[in-house]
């Protein structure tokens, strides 16, 4: 091989190896597909003495809310998170309201407000901290509004007006 054919070599070989590097740079750059973020499942006690567990809604829109009796901005947006999923069930809609309230006096404290609230007593359950860290709950209340795949739309944190929990559950109607 002549100097002349070695140094032709050396540059092919410099310029593949720069083209793979602008191809790897290109990919680095490039954002990652955004994922839906995996929902968890659980299997609580219902106020009515059943159980729910959230996989079986599959096909349905779930709206899941973190709240307790204690918490005032629950017991605001509690009613209009009731009579929102009671309005919108024919089109397929379930609501969770998992209480956060502490044993001992969590269901003594929830069949209490439950009286208070028409219809909650339909959908609370009886939480628990284990449910609460596998959601990264950190304050009440939390709502998530998960698709008919079991996929989160929407997290909101703290009391919502009617108009913006509706918005949330439309974009997951969608």
């Amino acid at each position: 091989m002549t100097e002349s054919s070695r140094a032709a070599a050396a540059a092919v070989l410099a310029l593949c190896g720069c083209l793979v590097l602008a191809g790897v740079l290109l990919l680095l750059q490039r954002p990652p597909a955004p994922e839906q973020p995996a929902t968890p499942d659980f299997t609580l006690r219902t106020m009515q003495g059943g159980t729910v567990q959230l996989s079986s809604l599959r096909g349905h829109v779930v709206l899941v809310d973190f709240w307790a009796t204690w918490c005032g901005p629950c017991r605001e947006e509690l009613p209009t998170l009731v009579h929102l999923a009671q309005r919108l069930e024919p089109q397929g809609v379930r609501f969770i309201a998992i209480s956060e309230d502490d044993p001992p006096a969590q269901e003594p404290d929830v069949i209490a407000f439950a009286k208070q609230v028409p219809g909650l007593d339909r959908y609370a359950v009886y939480g628990n901290p284990d449910v609460e860290s596998l959601f990264g709950v950190d304050s009440l209340p939390t709502l998530f509004v998960l698709d008919r795949e079991g996929r989160l739309v929407t997290r909101l944190v703290g009391g919502r007006s009617e108009a913006e929990l509706s918005a949330a559950v439309d974009q997951a109607l969608r």
